[in-house]
């Protein structure tokens, strides 16, 4: 054999060992970079199963996810989505896979209330002027302002609830009328005077106290025995008596 195909040779299988080398060096590459890729699911991709998610739901979709941001790979069999603000408004992502990872992402859709049409309108009492604590309201103070039904349970629209009563409070003009604005008409007023009736067997005992507390028919209250200073716990029977238990009654 001579030198020149001996040289040809060598340089041919040096040729086909360097090709071999950078094959095998490209296919490692190739698998990194796609095991790279594999590993990842961008804000695009999620972004993506949201908006069909919701077209499904009948929804609107107007989700902001930053595109280019990478998430640890979910397959979209195991990415959850789901309405947890009842109106389509907040939208929880979750992944079950092996990478498990969840967050929420707002929905920013302008949904209008419908319109309640025919709504029907009630008179309730409000004064006409300012009035101070402890004033004594009457008709001449009272103007009449227009509310929806729905109020009724709030504010007063029987002007007799309200003519003859104490402010608890100062108001303002205009100022709808509460029954907590007003002082209770009480049975039995703090500091009054009243008669102690304690029935013992056949015997019943009176004596004079003074109440501690206001009360109205049957509730609890506390009285100072005038006699001894004691203070003992009765039920208010009428303005001016108080029964120690309620089986007097």
């Amino acid at each position: 054999m001579t030198v020149h195909l001996k040289l040809i040779i060598y340089i041919f299988m040096a040729i086909n060992l360097n090709l071999k080398i950078i094959l095998k060096t490209s296919i490692i590459t190739f698998l990194i970079v796609k095991d790279s890729i594999a590993s990842t699911i961008s804000g695009y991709e999620i972004k993506s199963l949201i908006e069909k998610w919701l077209e499904k739901q009948g929804e609107e979709a107007n989700v902001n996810i930053l595109e280019s941001l990478k998430y640890p790979y979910c397959d979209p069999n195991n990415i959850l989505i789901n309405d947890i603000s009842g109106n389509s408004k907040l939208i929880k992502v979750n992944c079950v896979g092996n990478n498990p990872w969840q967050f929420i992402v707002r929905n920013k859709v302008n949904k209008q209330k419908p319109e309640i049409k025919n709504k029907q309108l009630s008179n309730f009492y409000a004064l006409k002027n300012f009035k101070e604590k402890g004033s004594i309201i009457k008709e001449k103070d009272l103007v009449i302002i227009k509310r929806k039904n729905s109020h009724k349970n709030v504010f007063i629209s029987d002007k007799s609830e309200i003519v003859g009563k104490k402010l608890k409070k100062n108001l303002n003009s205009n100022q709808l009328l509460k029954r907590s604005n007003l002082q209770k008409d009480w049975l039995i007023k703090k500091n009054s005077l009243v008669t102690i009736i304690n029935n013992k067997s056949f015997v019943t005992i009176k004596e004079d106290g003074l109440a501690m507390n206001d009360a109205n028919y049957m509730d609890m209250i506390k009285v100072k025995n005038v006699k001894s200073g004691k203070i003992i716990v009765g039920y208010a029977k009428n303005e001016k008596k108080v029964i120690l238990n309620t089986k007097q009654y």
